[in-house]
Order: structure tokens, then sequence, then C-alpha cells
């Protein structure tokens, strides 16, 4: 998907948890809820994850389930996961909603630097090196894969997704820190590499971005009572 002379124009708006409430059926408009796994132990160290294949602790199982609490009010048609564990124990809890999950949703395999310290206090050489490749198109991570090749991936299983669903809903897409911007990319039109430097999305954070059939995306950011300030 081309980048679109419109998307300097998105309208960005908040949605409130408490005043949540079931969608109401549009035809052809599709409310994209994107949500980060839950934390792992790997995120608390400042542990580049990558591709690496780690649960929740107990911290982001706690996650998890807020997630669910925060998203009650909402009706979902389906959900999709990356289909490493972190991702597809986040959306363990929706117990009534059926899940499916994409390979091609996963993180990125970050090569080399899979387990190393991003800490710019304590591994300062490293993780300059790492912060400046990740963001370099064609560059594979000695070994792993490139930003290129990631968003040619994520956004093929975006756009299989959004094919399964032409006549609208809700769905939500639970994947990582660095696949999810890409998941944006596709819906938005935007580059790889812009879509990594602007979007920073946390482990417990949900957006949506509504899709109307020959209007501009309307992207929503879920704001909880303990961040208010970001209103």
């Amino acid at each position: 998907m081309s980048a679109r002379p419109w998307i300097h124009h998105l309208l960005f708006c908040v949605l409130a948890v408490a005043t949540a409430a079931p969608a109401i059926a549009q035809d052809g408009v599709l409310r994209v809820y994107i949500a980060r796994h839950g934390i792992t132990d790997w995120n608390v160290a400042l542990r580049v994850q990558g591709s690496t294949d780690n649960p929740l602790n107990e911290t982001g199982r706690k996650q998890a389930a807020a997630l669910v609490e925060r998203m009650r009010g909402v009706h979902l048609d389906h959900i999709y996961t990356a289909g490493l564990q972190r991702a597809r124990q986040t959306a363990e809890g929706f117990t009534n909603v059926k899940q499916t999950p994409i390979a091609g949703l996963n993180e990125r395999n970050h090569g080399k630097f899979e387990g190393i310290v991003d800490d710019p206090k304590n591994n300062a050489e490293m993780s300059a090196e790492y912060r400046k490749r990740i963001r370099i198109a064609d560059d594979s991570l000695d070994g792993g894969e490139s930003l290129g090749d990631q968003h040619k991936r994520v956004g093929a299983a975006t756009r299989d997704i959004l094919s399964r669903h032409k006549k609208g809903g809700s769905i939500l897409i639970v994947g990582h820190g660095g696949s999810n911007p890409q998941i944006m990319a596709e819906l938005l039109g935007l580059a790889p590499d812009v879509a990594l430097n602007r979007i920073r999305q946390a482990n417990d954070e949900v957006y949506m971005v509504e899709l109307r059939p020959g209007q501009p995306p309307m992207i929503w950011k879920n704001i909880t009572m303990a961040t208010l300030e970001e209103l």
C-alpha cells in the first residue's frame, strides 16, 4: 500500500475506556484494534526479544487480563495474533471470540542482536549499533530479517486479514512492538522506517484504526485512568 496524499490530515482521537460501547455495525466500516503483547522478563531486562519465543511474566499476564476487561464492551468478530507465545497468551482470555495465529505477524528476527541488552547507559556501543542498523531497510542484522522484508511480510499478513472482513466489523490484532508499527504502516500508507520511528506502542496500549470506504482512516488510542496525562 503506497503513501497517500491525505496521510498528514489524519484525524487523531482518544477512546476512553470508561465510555466504551459495543460497536454498531455499519456497512463496509472496519474497526481494527491493535494491541501489543503483555510484558515479558526480557522486556523488563531491556533485552532485544525479536523472534525469541518467550512467555509472558506475571505482570504480562495481568496486562493480558486487563486487556480483556477494557475490551469487554466492544464486540469483536475475530482475533488475530502473531504466532509467538507471548502474543497468543495475551489473547487467551478472550474465550468467546474465535482466534487465528498468523506467523506473518511475528516480530522481526534481529540476527546477532537477539538477546542483547539494549541500554545506552550500560551497553552503549552495541546498543548504538543496534539502534542504527534496525532502521536500515536492507540490513538483515547478520543472519536476521531486514526491515524491508519485515514490512513486506507484515503487510501481506495485514492485507490477508482485511480481505476476510470486506463487509466491515470489528477485529483485534495482538502483535509486537516492531510488527504493530508495520501493521499501521499498511493501514495508513506509511513507509516502514517512518512507522518504526514514529509509532511507539507500550505493552499495555491499544490503538484502533477505523477504516471507512472512500474516507481517510481515523486513529484512536485507548486512554486509561493511569494515563490521563496523554489527553
